[in-house]
């Protein structure tokens, strides 16, 4: 008797999916922790400094979100709050577990636990889509295969490898949790599952901050079954209890995300389950044939009213949807905004991109939303089907959402599994579930692989941003020198990027940071570095009110950041000139033409859309063109060569800009040869294969000698050593540092190689 009660709680405990589950989930940590065998660890990309910076000082208030002081280091001279709204949930955990061990391992346990964090969400994430997947259809097998596309995928490993702190997969599985109680709470009958529902959508609200999206997919849902007649007492009960419990949790929020303080959030999630209410009671009260066309009425008033509030945000110039899911639903708008036009994460990606993202389970999916739409029109489902549709379409024109939407399409997929496994089971059709398997199976370890392959990848700040699987320390270097080396009050500019980077490792003030909070600023820093050096001074002194070092007026140091790949060619071992940039055929044989991976293509493309400038004002493209239509009649190589270093194609407004003169000024600092312009290598030598060096005199580019600004501290790092015509190369990341100085104030560059 007692072996067998052991079995039966061995049974409810469900063993096998804990064994399935819980090794899914092992693997979907491993694959993302791939990365530690190879390369250093520290924090991943840039947003995830800033949110551990801002989980640093939520701990150092004691863990208290009400009393975070102010983050006087943003955006000069304003300063900025941290985000007391879509970035403030996740710093809290971290902060919150961080606590009771702050006074012992001080910054390093919320350094430690800002690492760790995404590992943890890599596994729960597994546990979240089986769930919400085997609730909705009762189907075990369903469940894996949402759990193993989820573990596999190689979505998550992009933006959820060891360091980061993804918001959007937060969210996600937040909301997949959500599917699972109010799929349980209509399954079993028991509305009280609207509670932990509610927990999870306060915890998908601040820590993502999609709140929006959620109350407004949620609304259509509720609307959605209305119209298939499928709304009940237990839906409107459970979607009651839920809203109440997010709006009260959030209430506690600080600022803007608060109840009382956005109607989208808290009272939106009250009125859902009003309108089910509503529905309800039409159906007792009004005649039969009336309630037969009452969703034909109410489907007529919903247009009225959702008419009216546009009419009425476009009369009173009200902004009702936040731009970025403005520009999802008008893919037009985003063209409007230049600085939208320059960030990848906003330029609509094309369907083989979303394929490489997603894998079988985009396809999986779409049958997904059918079996829902068609079978299982209940809160939950429907709910799930419009997170799918939206953040499907919403991926496609802002890739940005993919490593939220991952999670949506594997509940959806592992949907489509379920009824198809069903279905072919009652047929007893036994080949076909089996051959359905093994397919999906195959595609997995296919993602699986792509997901490994991606995994081994160093992290942003420890291979200076560059695309290349080694370690490169030059920003670290430049990071650590700002940090040790400049007052507490310094100003430092540089190009947005890298705001996060400097404010959070290098605790300095910045003028931008890496999001979009203050356009005309980083518009503003586009226009210094695309002008003249008069022009920075300019701005400087007239709109900052910031003077140079050795002025009566100064008050505080001011400098100026940026990098980019320089190339040192040694001529037979004898002496070395530089190019600006790296080998546009890296790492083939140097033949003479550089690009960029850097600020110098940042200018030519993103700060000139920016500044609203020309860019054949700096780059001559007709020269480029001709060349290598030129080039192409002899050598298609050659020719590809020459179209892809249009970059370095400088013209006389290039050469004068700041950003131009500081990259040309800072590697003659090194006194360690000249530079030597772009394009100085004869192209009919290089057709002939005759050239036995690269080394041009007759293109040495002059000295520049800048009047306002001095470097203080160059950090070069090499990359690779390779091989070049009539010698060899050495590729370099290079980062400099620049001060705002009166002219003839002398102060010596400190220099920092490898």
């Amino acid at each position: 008797m007692q072996s067998t009660s052991i079995l039966a709680r061995i049974d409810k405990f469900k063993f096998l999916d804990a064994i399935i589950i819980g090794s899914l989930a092992l693997f979907s940590i491993l694959i993302r922790i791939i990365s530690i065998t190879a390369f250093p660890q520290t924090i991943n990309e840039f947003d995830s400094w800033y949110l551990f910076y801002n989980a640093l000082l939520i701990v150092k208030a004691g863990g208290n979100w009400y009393a975070v002081p102010p983050d006087v280091h943003a955006w000069f001279p304003w300063g900025y709050f941290i985000e007391l709204e879509n970035t403030i949930g996740l710093p809290f955990l971290v902060a919150l577990f961080s606590v009771p061990f702050y006074s012992i391992f001080g910054q390093n346990i919320v350094y430690t636990l800002t690492l760790v964090s995404p590992i943890v969400l890599d596994g729960i994430g597994v546990v979240a889509a089986f769930l919400a997947v085997e609730s909705i259809t009762n189907s075990r097998v369903g469940g894996y295969i949402a759990a193993a596309i989820t573990a596999f995928t190689p979505s998550l490993t992009y933006k959820n490898i060891l360091g980061s702190l993804p918001k959007t997969s937060w969210g996600g599985v937040f909301v997949l949790f959500t599917i699972y109680f109010l799929s349980l709470a209509i399954k079993k009958k028991k509305p009280l599952y609207g509670i932990p529902a509610g927990i999870m959508i306060f915890l998908a609200n601040i820590t993502w901050g999609g709140y929006t999206y959620i109350d407004i997919s949620l609304a259509i849902a509720a609307f959605l079954i209305v119209l298939f007649n499928k709304n009940d007492e237990i839906s409107a009960k459970t979607l009651t209890i839920s809203g109440i419990t997010a709006a009260f949790l959030t209430s506690l929020s600080p600022n803007t995300i608060g109840f009382m303080s956005e109607v989208a959030h808290g009272l939106a999630l009250l009125i859902i389950p009003l309108f089910l209410y509503l529905d309800l009671y039409l159906r007792r009260v009004l005649p039969k044939d009336i309630v037969d066309s009452k969703n034909i009425v109410i489907g007529a008033a919903i247009i009225l009213l959702v008419s009216l509030v546009v009419l009425g945000s476009v009369a009173f110039k009200v902004q009702l949807i936040p731009s970025r899911y403005y520009a999802i639903i008008n893919p037009f708008f985003q063209f409007t905004v230049p600085i939208d036009r320059t960030i990848a994460e906003y330029i609509p990606q094309s369907i083989a991109a979303m394929i490489q993202d997603f894998g079988i389970g985009l396809f999986l999916s779409i049958i997904g939303i059918y079996f829902l739409l068609t079978r299982k029109q209940d809160m939950a489902g429907i709910w799930l089907v419009v997170l799918g549709a939206a953040s499907i379409y919403g991926t496609s024109e802002q890739p940005y959402l993919f490593n939220y939407t991952i999670y949506i399409v594997a509940a959806l997929a592992g949907v489509a599994v379920a009824e198809l496994f069903s279905r072919f089971m009652e047929r007893k059709i036994r080949i076909a579930p089996i051959l359905m398997l093994t397919l999906i199976g195959v595609a997995l370890l296919a993602d699986a692989g792509i997901a490994v392959e991606a995994s081994y990848a160093p992290q942003a700040l420890i291979n200076s941003s560059t695309s290349y699987l080694t370690t490169n320390y030059a920003w670290i270097s430049a990071l650590d020198w700002i940090n040790q080396n400049t007052p507490n009050n310094a100003f430092i500019l540089s190009w947005w990027d890298y705001g996060y980077w400097i404010h959070a490792v290098g605790n300095r003030t910045v003028i931008d940071e890496n999001n979009t909070l203050n356009g005309t600023q980083i518009k503003l820093m586009a226009e210094m570095f695309l002008n003249n050096e008069s022009f920075a001074v300019n701005v400087l002194e007239n709109d900052f009110h910031l003077y140079p070092y050795g002025n009566p007026n100064y008050t505080r140091p001011v400098y100026i950041v940026a990098y980019d790949a320089v190339t040192e060619y040694i001529v037979n071992n004898q002496y070395p000139v530089w190019f600006i940039g790296y080998p546009t055929n890296f790492p083939g044989t140097f033949i003479g033409y550089t690009t960029s991976l850097g600020d110098i293509a940042k200018a030519i493309g993103a700060m000139t859309t920016i500044a609203g400038y020309n860019t054949n004002s700096y780059v001559n493209t007709t020269y480029i063109n001709e060349t290598a239509s030129y080039a192409a009649q002899y050598n298609s190589q050659l020719a590809s060569i020459i179209a892809n270093s249009l970059p370095m194609a400088w013209t006389p407004k290039t050469y004068n800009s700041l950003i131009g003169s500081m990259f040309i000024e800072a590697i003659q600092s090194l006194n360690q040869g000249p530079v030597q312009a772009p394009f100085s290598i004869s192209l009919s030598q290089l057709l002939q294969s005759s050239s036995t060096s690269l080394y041009n005199p007759n293109a040495l580019l002059p000295r520049v000698n800048l009047m306002y600004f001095k470097p203080v501290y160059i950090a070069l790092f090499p990359l690779s050593v390779t091989n070049a015509l009539g010698g060899e190369a050495i590729v370099y990341i290079m980062v400099y540092i620049y001060q705002f100085v009166m002219p003839n104030v002398i102060i010596p560059p400190t220099i920092s190689t490898a």
